[in-house]
């Protein structure tokens, strides 16, 4: 093409047509082709090339997250309201990186709905749960709550708890007057506080709005978070 372009050029200077005209032409004709060369000169774009790099890019980005919760590095799985969903029997703790470390250790052996027996018990407007557990503290235990001046205790009382429907909607309150005037065997009840080195079984009486749903405990103070069981207990 360049050898084709400099005869015409050559030719076309060699006529007799006058300095000028031929001046002109041949200006004309090295502009046509400089836009010749530059269209076969310029890299082409493809369809193939951009789907080559999107192909690549995506290669690359690595598979997108799962919304599904999962275990990491800092401990189990967590639910919505940031608890540890627990089980019957299951062991729940605090106070220590793993459950043989931790100075509190405890689980919920039942949930049972109870009757009010105690002598002038206001009844429930709800639903009196009696929830069954088995607490211990080892004696380097450091508890969040101060008892009649005493720290570093702990507490499961019903104040500590709340009550979840089954469609997650909380309930108002679940340490009502019925709950805590229940019944009449008041040593079936835990200990209202615990300290470091203590051992206690017992049940803590709570009134929910609903036959079924979720029951949590905060942890009185010890954790950013608490613990879960659904009841009927399963």
């Amino acid at each position: 093409m360049y050898i084709q372009m400099g005869h015409i050029l050559k030719t076309l200077f060699a006529r007799p047509y006058g300095g000028l005209v031929n001046f002109k032409l041949g200006t004309m004709l090295l502009m046509a082709s400089g836009l010749l060369l530059a269209a076969c000169g310029a890299p082409a774009s493809s369809e193939a090339g951009s789907t080559t790099t999107n192909s690549q890019t995506a290669s690359t980005a690595g598979p997108s997250p799962s919304s599904t919760p999962s275990p990491t590095s800092t401990g189990p799985a967590r639910n919505a309201r940031g608890n540890l969903p627990k089980k019957i029997g299951e062991v729940a703790a605090a106070g220590g990186s793993t459950i043989d470390s931790s100075t509190l250790r405890f689980k919920v052996t039942s949930i049972e709905p109870i009757t009010c027996d105690a002598p002038y018990a206001q009844q429930p407007v709800g639903i009196a749960l009696a929830v069954a557990l088995d607490v211990e503290t080892t004696a380097d235990f450091k508890g969040a709550v101060s008892v009649n001046g005493v720290p570093e205790m702990t507490s499961f009382s019903a104040y500590h708890w709340k009550g979840y429907t089954p469609t997650g909607t909380r309930m108002n309150q679940v340490d009502t007057i019925a709950s805590q005037n229940c019944v009449a065997d008041t040593t079936r009840l835990l200990p209202s506080s615990l300290g470091k080195g203590e051992k206690a079984s017992g049940i803590v009486i709570l009134e929910v709005t609903t036959p079924t749903g979720t029951i949590a405990y905060d942890g009185a103070g010890m954790v950013s978070s608490g613990w879960e069981w659904e009841y009927p207990a399963r």
